[in-house]
Protein backbone atom coordinates (compact mmCIF):
# COMPACT_ATOMS: atom_id res chain seq x y z
CA UNK A 1 0.00 0.00 0.00
CA UNK A 2 1.11 3.51 -0.53
CA UNK A 3 2.63 6.21 1.83
CA UNK A 4 -0.20 8.50 2.12
CA UNK A 5 1.70 10.27 4.83
CA UNK A 6 -1.17 9.02 7.46
CA UNK A 7 1.90 7.89 9.41
CA UNK A 8 3.75 10.29 11.52
CA UNK A 9 7.60 10.58 11.17
CA UNK A 10 9.80 8.65 12.84
CA UNK A 11 7.16 5.96 13.32
CA UNK A 12 6.50 2.72 11.74
CA UNK A 13 4.15 -0.20 11.16
CA UNK A 14 4.99 -3.65 12.08
CA UNK A 15 3.33 -5.79 9.81
CA UNK A 16 2.87 -9.70 9.75
CA UNK A 17 6.40 -10.67 8.84
CA UNK A 18 7.85 -8.19 11.02
CA UNK A 19 6.21 -9.36 13.98
CA UNK A 20 7.08 -12.29 13.55
CA UNK A 21 10.91 -11.36 13.94
CA UNK A 22 10.25 -9.36 16.39
CA UNK A 23 8.74 -11.64 18.39
CA UNK A 24 11.52 -14.34 17.97
CA UNK A 25 13.72 -11.84 19.19
CA UNK A 26 11.78 -11.28 22.17
CA UNK A 27 11.09 -14.44 22.87
CA UNK A 28 14.99 -15.33 22.60
CA UNK A 29 15.98 -12.30 24.72
CA UNK A 30 13.90 -13.41 27.77
CA UNK A 31 14.65 -16.86 27.83
CA UNK A 32 18.35 -15.87 27.66
CA UNK A 33 18.03 -13.72 30.31
CA UNK A 34 15.65 -15.54 32.47
CA UNK A 35 17.89 -18.29 32.37
CA UNK A 36 20.20 -16.08 34.30
CA UNK A 37 17.58 -14.87 36.79
CA UNK A 38 16.53 -11.67 35.21
CA UNK A 39 13.28 -10.99 35.92
CA UNK A 40 10.96 -8.95 33.25
CA UNK A 41 9.15 -5.46 34.43
CA UNK A 42 7.11 -3.17 32.42
CA UNK A 43 6.98 0.45 33.38
CA UNK A 44 4.54 3.44 32.38
CA UNK A 45 4.82 4.97 29.19
CA UNK A 46 4.65 7.59 30.52
CA UNK A 47 6.69 9.53 33.45
CA UNK A 48 6.73 12.97 35.09
CA UNK A 49 9.53 15.12 33.36
CA UNK A 50 11.42 15.48 36.86
CA UNK A 51 12.62 12.02 37.07
CA UNK A 52 14.35 13.01 33.72
CA UNK A 53 15.76 16.16 34.72
CA UNK A 54 17.11 14.96 38.23
CA UNK A 55 20.42 16.08 38.58
CA UNK A 56 22.59 14.01 36.16
CA UNK A 57 19.87 11.60 35.31
CA UNK A 58 20.09 13.16 30.75
CA UNK A 59 22.14 15.09 29.50
CA UNK A 60 20.67 18.38 28.16
CA UNK A 61 21.20 17.73 24.72
CA UNK A 62 19.01 14.47 25.62
CA UNK A 63 16.30 16.33 27.52
CA UNK A 64 15.97 18.79 24.24
CA UNK A 65 14.82 15.11 22.73
CA UNK A 66 12.16 14.24 24.58
CA UNK A 67 8.37 14.39 23.72
CA UNK A 68 6.93 16.61 26.95
CA UNK A 69 3.44 18.04 27.43
CA UNK A 70 1.46 18.76 30.24
CA UNK A 71 -0.45 16.02 31.98
CA UNK A 72 -4.14 18.20 32.12
CA UNK A 73 -5.58 19.01 34.95
CA UNK A 74 -6.76 22.46 34.67
CA UNK A 75 -3.78 24.97 35.40
CA UNK A 76 -2.08 22.45 37.73
CA UNK A 77 -1.05 19.89 35.38
CA UNK A 78 2.31 18.29 35.73
CA UNK A 79 4.95 18.23 33.29
CA UNK A 80 5.14 14.75 31.65
CA UNK A 81 7.00 13.35 29.27
CA UNK A 82 6.63 9.61 27.02
CA UNK A 83 9.54 7.73 28.47
CA UNK A 84 12.87 8.81 27.19
CA UNK A 85 15.05 6.36 28.17
CA UNK A 86 14.15 3.07 29.96
CA UNK A 87 16.55 2.97 32.40
CA UNK A 88 15.80 5.72 34.34
CA UNK A 89 12.18 4.16 34.51
CA UNK A 90 13.57 0.72 35.83
CA UNK A 91 15.49 2.54 38.57
CA UNK A 92 12.96 4.31 39.83
CA UNK A 93 10.93 1.20 40.34
CA UNK A 94 13.65 -0.23 41.65
CA UNK A 95 13.58 2.18 44.08
CA UNK A 96 9.91 2.26 44.84
CA UNK A 97 10.32 -1.35 46.14
CA UNK A 98 10.72 -1.96 50.34
CA UNK A 99 12.52 -4.74 49.93
CA UNK A 100 15.24 -3.52 46.67
CA UNK A 101 18.62 -5.50 47.59
CA UNK A 102 20.07 -7.23 44.58
CA UNK A 103 17.66 -7.33 41.76
CA UNK A 104 17.60 -8.66 38.13
CA UNK A 105 15.52 -6.78 36.23
CA UNK A 106 14.94 -7.31 32.27
CA UNK A 107 12.49 -5.51 30.08
CA UNK A 108 10.99 -5.05 26.38
CA UNK A 109 9.49 -1.24 25.96
CA UNK A 110 9.86 1.02 23.33
CA UNK A 111 11.44 4.87 24.31
CA UNK A 112 10.66 7.74 22.41
CA UNK A 113 13.08 10.50 21.24
CA UNK A 114 12.62 13.11 18.89
CA UNK A 115 14.98 12.97 15.38
CA UNK A 116 14.87 14.84 12.80
CA UNK A 117 15.61 11.66 10.58
CA UNK A 118 15.16 7.88 11.47
CA UNK A 119 13.55 6.37 14.00
CA UNK A 120 11.62 8.28 17.02
CA UNK A 121 10.03 5.18 18.85
CA UNK A 122 12.96 2.88 19.48
CA UNK A 123 12.20 -1.18 20.63
CA UNK A 124 14.70 -1.59 23.14
CA UNK A 125 15.42 -5.01 25.21
CA UNK A 126 17.37 -4.39 28.24
CA UNK A 127 18.67 -6.00 31.46
CA UNK A 128 19.75 -3.95 34.72
CA UNK A 129 21.60 -4.98 37.86
CA UNK A 130 21.05 -3.38 40.94
CA UNK A 131 23.01 -3.88 44.55
CA UNK A 132 25.79 -6.47 42.85
CA UNK A 133 29.74 -4.71 43.28
CA UNK A 134 31.20 -3.87 39.79
CA UNK A 135 33.90 -6.96 40.55
CA UNK A 136 31.21 -9.00 39.63
CA UNK A 137 28.40 -7.25 38.07
CA UNK A 138 30.61 -5.79 35.08
CA UNK A 139 31.54 -9.76 33.99
CA UNK A 140 27.98 -10.84 34.85
CA UNK A 141 26.63 -8.29 32.32
CA UNK A 142 29.14 -8.43 29.68
CA UNK A 143 29.07 -11.97 29.58
CA UNK A 144 24.96 -11.55 28.96
CA UNK A 145 24.78 -9.35 26.23
CA UNK A 146 27.75 -11.42 24.47
CA UNK A 147 25.24 -14.85 25.24
CA UNK A 148 22.21 -13.13 23.88
CA UNK A 149 24.02 -11.41 20.95
CA UNK A 150 24.88 -15.27 20.13
CA UNK A 151 21.30 -16.89 20.88
CA UNK A 152 20.15 -14.36 17.91
CA UNK A 153 22.88 -15.54 15.51
CA UNK A 154 25.73 -12.58 15.93
CA UNK A 155 29.20 -14.58 16.39
CA UNK A 156 31.11 -12.11 14.94
CA UNK A 157 31.13 -8.81 17.24
CA UNK A 158 33.89 -7.01 18.54
CA UNK A 159 33.32 -5.07 22.05
CA UNK A 160 34.73 -1.21 22.85
CA UNK A 161 35.55 -0.78 26.42
CA UNK A 162 35.85 2.53 28.52
CA UNK A 163 35.53 3.82 32.02
CA UNK A 164 33.74 7.29 32.84
CA UNK A 165 35.58 7.28 36.17
CA UNK A 166 39.35 7.25 34.14
CA UNK A 167 37.90 10.24 31.65
CA UNK A 168 36.57 12.20 34.98
CA UNK A 169 40.50 11.39 36.84
CA UNK A 170 42.24 13.11 33.82
CA UNK A 171 39.86 16.35 33.56
CA UNK A 172 40.38 16.81 37.05
CA UNK A 173 43.41 16.67 37.12
CA UNK A 174 44.20 18.93 33.87
CA UNK A 175 41.56 21.39 35.98
CA UNK A 176 38.90 21.00 34.05
CA UNK A 177 35.61 22.24 35.80
CA UNK A 178 32.50 19.91 35.52
CA UNK A 179 30.89 21.86 32.73
CA UNK A 180 34.10 21.79 30.79
CA UNK A 181 34.45 18.26 31.38
CA UNK A 182 31.58 17.12 29.25
CA UNK A 183 32.12 20.03 26.54
CA UNK A 184 35.85 17.57 26.55
CA UNK A 185 34.49 14.33 26.23
CA UNK A 186 32.11 14.89 23.94
CA UNK A 187 34.40 17.07 21.68
CA UNK A 188 36.77 13.58 22.39
CA UNK A 189 33.64 11.28 21.34
CA UNK A 190 33.42 13.34 17.67
CA UNK A 191 36.88 12.45 17.05
CA UNK A 192 37.83 16.64 17.33
CA UNK A 193 41.73 16.05 16.84
CA UNK A 194 42.50 19.88 17.89
CA UNK A 195 41.01 19.35 21.71
CA UNK A 196 44.02 18.35 23.20
CA UNK A 197 46.67 20.90 21.66
CA UNK A 198 43.91 23.73 23.14
CA UNK A 199 43.28 22.00 26.56
CA UNK A 200 47.36 21.77 26.63
CA UNK A 201 47.66 25.43 25.56
CA UNK A 202 45.16 26.40 27.90
CA UNK A 203 46.23 24.57 30.87
CA UNK A 204 49.91 23.31 30.41
CA UNK A 205 49.84 21.90 34.01
CA UNK A 206 47.30 19.52 33.16
CA UNK A 207 48.66 18.79 29.66
CA UNK A 208 50.18 15.42 30.60
CA UNK A 209 46.88 13.92 32.04
CA UNK A 210 44.70 15.03 28.67
CA UNK A 211 47.38 13.38 26.15
CA UNK A 212 47.45 10.28 28.46
CA UNK A 213 44.03 10.25 28.06
CA UNK A 214 43.99 10.93 24.76
CA UNK A 215 45.85 8.60 23.58
CA UNK A 216 44.08 5.25 25.14
CA UNK A 217 43.66 2.68 22.76
CA UNK A 218 44.16 -0.91 23.49
CA UNK A 219 43.47 -4.29 22.89
CA UNK A 220 44.74 -6.52 25.80
CA UNK A 221 44.49 -7.01 29.60
CA UNK A 222 47.80 -6.14 29.22
CA UNK A 223 47.35 -2.58 28.40
CA UNK A 224 45.69 -1.96 31.59
CA UNK A 225 48.73 -2.15 33.38
CA UNK A 226 50.78 -0.22 30.59
CA UNK A 227 48.07 2.66 31.11
CA UNK A 228 48.33 1.95 35.20
CA UNK A 229 52.15 2.78 35.02
CA UNK A 230 51.89 5.80 32.86
CA UNK A 231 48.88 7.40 34.31
CA UNK A 232 50.00 6.57 37.88
CA UNK A 233 52.21 9.26 38.03
CA UNK A 234 50.13 12.16 36.36
CA UNK A 235 46.73 11.24 37.45
CA UNK A 236 45.35 10.35 40.85
CA UNK A 237 42.45 7.74 41.60
CA UNK A 238 42.90 6.05 38.09
CA UNK A 239 43.22 2.85 40.13
CA UNK A 240 39.89 1.93 40.57
CA UNK A 241 39.13 2.55 37.02
CA UNK A 242 41.75 0.90 35.78
CA UNK A 243 40.93 -2.31 38.23
CA UNK A 244 37.25 -2.22 36.72
CA UNK A 245 38.40 -1.72 32.75
CA UNK A 246 40.69 -5.14 33.84
CA UNK A 247 37.85 -7.07 35.09
CA UNK A 248 35.79 -6.54 32.07
CA UNK A 249 38.62 -7.29 29.78
CA UNK A 250 39.43 -10.66 31.41
CA UNK A 251 35.65 -11.24 31.57
CA UNK A 252 35.22 -10.67 27.54
CA UNK A 253 38.74 -12.76 27.25
CA UNK A 254 37.18 -15.51 29.03
CA UNK A 255 34.12 -15.79 26.50
CA UNK A 256 36.47 -15.06 23.10
CA UNK A 257 35.11 -11.50 22.59
CA UNK A 258 37.53 -8.93 20.76
CA UNK A 259 37.78 -5.79 22.36
CA UNK A 260 39.32 -2.18 22.16
CA UNK A 261 40.09 -0.34 25.38
CA UNK A 262 39.08 3.67 24.42
CA UNK A 263 39.25 6.95 26.40
CA UNK A 264 34.96 7.08 25.53
CA UNK A 265 32.41 5.14 24.30
CA UNK A 266 28.69 6.60 25.98
CA UNK A 267 27.59 9.95 24.86
CA UNK A 268 25.55 10.60 28.26
CA UNK A 269 28.48 11.58 30.92
CA UNK A 270 26.74 12.43 33.71
CA UNK A 271 25.05 9.75 33.53
CA UNK A 272 27.71 6.35 33.66
CA UNK A 273 29.96 6.41 36.76
CA UNK A 274 32.31 3.10 35.76
CA UNK A 275 32.66 1.17 32.35
CA UNK A 276 31.23 1.84 29.52
CA UNK A 277 30.47 -0.27 26.37
CA UNK A 278 29.64 -0.87 22.88
CA UNK A 279 29.58 -4.40 21.58
CA UNK A 280 29.24 -4.19 17.55
CA UNK A 281 28.70 -6.80 14.55
CA UNK A 282 29.65 -5.39 11.06
CA UNK A 283 30.78 -2.08 12.13
CA UNK A 284 26.95 -1.55 13.53
CA UNK A 285 26.65 -0.20 17.14
CA UNK A 286 24.38 -3.60 17.94
CA UNK A 287 24.12 -3.29 22.39
CA UNK A 288 25.53 -0.45 24.47
CA UNK A 289 25.08 0.13 28.11
CA UNK A 290 27.72 0.53 31.27
CA UNK A 291 27.71 1.54 35.35
CA UNK A 292 25.42 4.17 36.76
CA UNK A 293 26.04 3.78 40.14
CA UNK A 294 24.27 7.13 41.20
CA UNK A 295 21.15 6.74 39.52
CA UNK A 296 18.85 4.97 42.03
CA UNK A 297 19.92 7.55 44.67
CA UNK A 298 19.47 10.57 42.28
CA UNK A 299 16.04 9.76 42.51
CA UNK A 300 15.50 9.52 45.63
CA UNK A 301 16.33 5.16 45.98
CA UNK A 302 18.32 3.41 47.84
CA UNK A 303 22.31 3.85 47.34
CA UNK A 304 23.44 1.36 45.33
CA UNK A 305 25.84 0.18 42.45
CA UNK A 306 24.42 -0.32 39.53
CA UNK A 307 24.93 -1.42 36.00
CA UNK A 308 23.19 -2.53 32.73
CA UNK A 309 22.86 -2.80 28.81
CA UNK A 310 19.97 -1.97 26.10
CA UNK A 311 19.81 -3.23 22.58
CA UNK A 312 17.13 -2.11 20.25
CA UNK A 313 14.86 -5.12 18.33
CA UNK A 314 14.83 -3.12 15.43
CA UNK A 315 18.02 -3.17 14.78
CA UNK A 316 19.00 -6.40 15.83
CA UNK A 317 15.81 -7.86 13.11
CA UNK A 318 17.59 -6.01 10.68
CA UNK A 319 20.65 -7.26 11.00
CA UNK A 320 19.03 -10.69 10.94
CA UNK A 321 17.15 -10.08 7.57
Amino acid sequence: MPDRGLRSPGMRDFGPEEMARFRALERTFLDTTGAKGYREVRTPVIEPLHLYSASGTLSPQALERVYSFLDWDGWSGERVVLRPDATVAVARWYGDQRDADVQRLSYVQPVFRFAAAGDREVWQCGAELFGAPASTADGELLTLAREFLAAVGMTDVSCELAHAGLARAAFAAAGLSTAQQVSAYDRMLEGDQTITAELAATNPEGAAAIRLLADVDGSSAGYVANLRAAMQRDIPGVDGPLADLQGAAAALDAVGVPYRILAGTARNFEYYTGITFRFQSNGQTVLSGGRYDRLSSTLGGPDVPACGWAADLVTLAEAQS
